[in-house]
């Protein structure tokens, strides 16, 4: 029975980027562990007590909030694990708009797919989905985009969250950027995402934690370029033009950190400013490779998907799952660029 879910819409999408491990990692990462923490208050549905007899293939709706080319890897890791476990995968694309994956949960509900893998589009209204999707007895597990507010993906009635804590990720970068600028400190300007969404607000609360144990250390200029290069650039030349003092530029994503440099490097500045990114992508790895920006952060897309999986089989066996099943970044730089692949 079709069952209407009470979401109240936002106008702010979240957009994760980033992942770990899979099949081209030179080194992939050993399975996830899962931090140390209380089960949720609300459970979701109970597992069954014996395996599925193998020939009773599980049918797992999969919905992403929008097309990016880290969900293309993200997708090569559901293949991975549907064709392991045995799982029939149908995607939905809510082409980034909220109300359009609203009407896609209902649809699924209403199909009675064995299990529901959800990529958020909008973190806070989705906790009012959570309940609704329980209710019709279907589990359900977040992936790449945690619902809620709390930064390890922790969330009552999932069966598990896989992805990363994205404050963590920021402090990856935060100390990166005190070990850069060492005792003298310096002035560091902030470009982030889309305001308000969970890896802006997560990756600035981190990359804070990462720079606190340097007070030489001074934020000077925060401005959002919405995930755009061509944004940071304008960005960057506004504050040259000021004759903004400035000696470390971290930005939120790769593309508006290698906007940054290329404003920087026109103005003959480049070789005076640190410039650092959070973004496992293809041009990141290429641009710290090349020396374009100083450092990014890694972890495998495939890996998420194939974990959601690997966790959905799990459950279904009556294994235990636990609330979080956390991915890890790892910082690059050009000492170790190297040994890792871009997957998107």
């Amino acid at each position: 029975m079709k069952r209407t879910l009470t979401i109240a819409l936002c106008l702010l999408l979240t957009i994760a980027l980033v992942a770990c491990g899979g099949n081209a990692s030179p080194a992939p990462a050993p399975a996830p562990a899962a931090p140390d923490a209380a089960a949720p208050d609300t459970a979701a549905p109970a597992a069954p007590d014996t395996a599925a007899p193998d020939n009773a293939q599980k049918e797992i709706a999969v919905l992403f909030p929008g097309d990016v080319g880290y969900f293309n890897a993200v997708k090569e890791g559901f293949e991975r694990g549907a064709a392991e476990f045995n799982f029939k995968l149908t995607y939905f694309d809510a082409g980034w708009d909220a109300a359009t994956q609203v009407s896609q949960i209902e649809d699924a509900i209403q199909r009675n797919f064995d299990l529901i893998a959800v990529c958020c589009a909008d973190a806070l209204a989705f906790q009012n989905a959570v309940p609704d999707i329980n209710a019709a007895g279907i589990p359900v597990i977040a992936f790449t985009n945690g619902i809620g507010t709390d930064p390890t993906g922790l969330f009552p009635g999932l069966v598990t969250y896989v992805g990363q804590n994205e404050i963590d990720t920021g402090r990856i970068v935060g100390e990166y950027a005190a070990q850069l600028l060492g005792d003298a400190g310096g002035k560091v300007v902030r470009i982030e995402g889309v305001p308000g969404t969970t890896p802006q607000i997560n990756r600035r609360a981190g990359f804070e934690e990462g720079i606190a144990s340097n007070p030489n250390i001074e934020v000077v200029f925060t401005q959002t370029s919405n995930w755009s290069k061509e944004e940071a650039i304008k960005i960057v030349e506004d504050l040259i033009q000021a004759n903004t003092e400035m000696n470390l530029i971290f930005a939120q994503d790769a593309g508006s950190a290698i906007g940054a440099s290329m404003a920087l490097q026109e103005a003959g500045l480049r070789d005076q400013v640190y410039v650092l990114a959070i973004d496992g992508s293809i041009e990141a790895l290429a641009a710290v490779k090349d020396g374009t920006i100083d450092c990014t952060t890694w972890m495998s897309a495939k890996d998420e998907g194939y974990y959601t999986l690997k966790a959905a089989n799990d459950f279904f066996n009556g294994v235990s799952v636990p609330p979080v099943t956390q991915l890890y970044q790892s910082l690059v730089t050009k000492e170790n660029a190297d040994q890792f692949e871009g997957q998107f």
